[in-house]
């Protein structure tokens, strides 16, 4: 069996020894924040990312661009030059255009170098989402699993990925389009919570409200339990822009659901960070993501 490298976008929200130990390839993202352009190419460190969510309170405006398909062969054809064949694992296409940019710039590199295979894998996910799939994919390459089967398993268990999020600041949501200028002004007054998931189809949809930032709070987690499926994994990733404590308590919350889950807390990076704002948190984790 050929050797396989295993890639993913920048904005994925992991422990970054995951990355680090398993060779995973990174695609880079691009954010802006103010008047100032960067470019992502591997998880920020918790002060950097205090700071960006500083900067967001402070009325910095962000915004991020999607990766060109120019890029991706770019990235993958590196790889290919080494001999690699690739499984990339994207952000949801109901999130970003970039599912769409790989499958073309796949298709130019399988043209170009003859025998490469690329499986490029939709996550229908994003954040921890996405890092729940990565250390699927690095658990089954490690057991021997072949780069086929292992896409095809990302394929059959995306699916069965839960996100729970809420977000504390509607001006965010406001400026995206998800909500209108008017509903923002009253939950804001009126100190309502949106809380939203990933749907099955990779989109991201409002579920409920909840008022005041601990009821918000404790509904993703009783999410969490009744959606929870231990059969699959125990494997949990909590994501958070800059509200740490709250993060922590879901997790204390978590565990006295299941004491056998495996929580990982992770600070939620900039190019989602950029569309949720400050304080928005989410519970990821195996189960039935139609519970609600």
């Amino acid at each position: 069996m050929r050797d396989y490298v295993i890639c993913i976008d920048a904005s994925v929200d992991i422990e970054q020894r995951w990355i680090d130990e398993n060779n995973v390839v990174i695609i880079p993202m691009k954010y802006t924040l103010g008047d100032q352009e960067y470019l992502m190419e591997n998880r920020l460190t918790d002060q950097k990312l205090k700071g960006f969510y500083d900067a967001m309170r402070a009325g910095l405006m962000t915004h991020t661009s999607q990766i060109t398909p120019y890029f991706y062969q770019q990235v993958f054809g590196k790889e290919a030059e080494k001999g690699h064949d690739i499984l990339y694992i994207s952000l949801s296409s109901g999130l970003s255009n970039t599912y769409s940019s790989a499958l073309t710039a796949a298709g130019e590199i399988e043209d170009e170098y003859e025998g490469i295979k690329i499986e490029v894998v939709d996550s229908l996910a994003g954040t921890g989402g996405m890092g729940l799939l990565l250390m699927m994919a690095i658990r089954a390459k490690q057991n021997g699993v072949s780069l086929t089967d292992n896409a095809a398993a990302l394929r059959k268990n995306a699916g069965k990925v839960c996100h729970w999020f809420l977000v504390d600041d509607l001006k965010y949501l406001r400026r995206g389009g998800r909500i209108s200028a008017a509903t923002a002004v009253a939950g804001t007054v009126l100190n309502i919570k949106p809380i939203l998931k990933i749907a099955d189809d990779g989109t991201l949809i409002s579920i409920a409200k909840k008022r005041g930032l601990a009821k918000a709070a404790s509904f993703l987690t009783e999410c969490y339990g009744g959606a929870l499926d231990a059969s699959i994994s125990n494997d949990v990733v909590i994501a958070h822009a800059d509200c740490e404590k709250e993060a922590e308590a879901a997790r204390d919350r978590i565990l006295s659901i299941n004491p056998d889950a495996k929580v990982m807390i992770c600070g939620l990076g900039p190019v989602i960070g950029a569309h949720t704002g400050p304080g928005m948190m989410a519970v990821i984790h195996w189960g039935n993501r139609n519970f609600v």
